[in-house]
């Protein structure tokens, strides 16, 4: 009896040993992973998502995947390289000429339109703010030294998150470039899958790929066609800093708020130059172009179910939160098919239970 009791003893401890030695490999291992846990997850995205365009791309190389993974690697790389380059470019130049033109004495601030007054609500602040300028460059930035001591530092901050950000999805896309022609990483997650789902393990799989798809499409495919309209309007009209509005129309139309929020500021510019038939023009251009929406998703997301916008907004804002730029597209997929997974698992009713 004595000897059971220490054999029972003896196997309890080495059990716990073995448990505490797994937990302890397995936190060590997700520390490690933890910095590449974002770019990872959006990796996976992107080749659930380009695995249709790989796919057909292999065929006509005649089976060569490793090919055509390096062409669309290659070319989804300078599609984002070269905006992004020309954007920091852009927002470094204007820095740089304020800076250069307020050093020199150079900088001149037009002086606004006396009907600003008659706006509702914002028509005397912002006169009396742009007179201030217009009257005397240094007594204003004297006068408003907290508030654009306290924009810099924001816009400072965003500039070093936007460059950390990059540096993930560069990362997230060389990933992705492998996933695609792993043929192991595919049955590793389809097995994980399995084996956490039992025999739902196919329909959960097929949910996640069918909610990717959806979400891309019917949110983050409409927020960059929208975007890519307001940024071509921003240019040519001649907007200043229409490098970071651009940025704010693709954050505001990812979140379903849509670009109306920089529009009202753009009509505020455009009617203040004076020229009435040039504001009139693009204001008209910028009301249609943010309600393309509309109209672009019925046309994108077919008959596919998607799911309660409330969903996509708090996946955006806590995928922002959590992750910053990169966790505004990886955040509402994933809360988006954790959503299905759960309607689907609240659908599945026992047999056994009378209805």
């Amino acid at each position: 009896m004595k000897n059971s009791i220490e054999n029972n003893n003896k196997q309890l401890f080495e059990t716990i040993l073995q448990l505490g030695l797994v937990f302890l490999i397995l936190g060590f291992c997700f520390k490690l992973l933890s910095p590449f846990m974002m770019p990872i997850l959006w990796a996976a995205i992107l080749a659930v998502i380009l695995y249709p365009v790989f796919d057909f791309l292999q065929k006509i190389l005649k089976g060569r995947k490793t090919l055509a993974s390096i062409l669309i690697t290659i070319t989804l790389l300078a599609f984002i390289i070269i905006p992004t380059v020309y954007f920091f470019n852009s927002v470094t130049t204007s820095i740089l000429a304020i800076k250069d033109s307020i050093e020199d004495g150079t900088l001149k601030v037009d002086a606004p339109a006396q009907k600003i007054k008659d706006w509702p609500l914002i028509g005397k602040p912002l006169f009396e703010f742009l007179h201030t300028f217009s009257q005397d460059l240094e007594q204003g930035l004297l006068k408003y030294q907290a508030q654009i001591t306290e924009v810099s530092k924001s816009l400072l901050d965003g500039i070093i998150t936007s460059g950390l950000t990059f540096l993930q999805v560069i990362l997230s896309v060389i990933i992705a470039g492998v996933l695609l022609i792993s043929n192991s990483a595919k049955e590793l997650a389809a097995n994980f899958i399995r084996r956490v789902s039992g025999n739902k393990g196919e329909e959960i799989l097929n949910i996640t790929v069918s909610t990717i798809h959806q979400v891309v499409k019917g949110i983050l495919g409409v927020a960059i066609i929208q975007t890519l309209f307001q940024a071509i309007g921003l240019y040519l009209a001649g907007i200043p800093f229409a490098g970071i509005l651009t940025l704010l129309c693709l954050i505001f139309s990812i979140v379903q708020i849509g670009p109306v929020l920089v529009n009202i500021g753009v009509f505020i510019y455009l009617f203040s130059t004076g020229d009435t038939t040039y504001a009139i023009f693009w204001t008209v251009f910028f009301v249609l172009s943010g309600l393309s929406d509309n109209i672009l998703k019925p046309l994108l997301l077919g008959k596919g179910a998607m799911v309660p916008i409330l969903v996509i907004f708090l996946g955006v804002l806590g995928g922002f939160m959590m992750s910053g730029f990169i966790g505004l597209f990886v955040g509402p997929i994933l809360f988006s098919i954790g959503y299905k997974l759960f309607v689907a698992w609240m659908d599945d009713k026992p047999s056994d239970v009378a209805v």
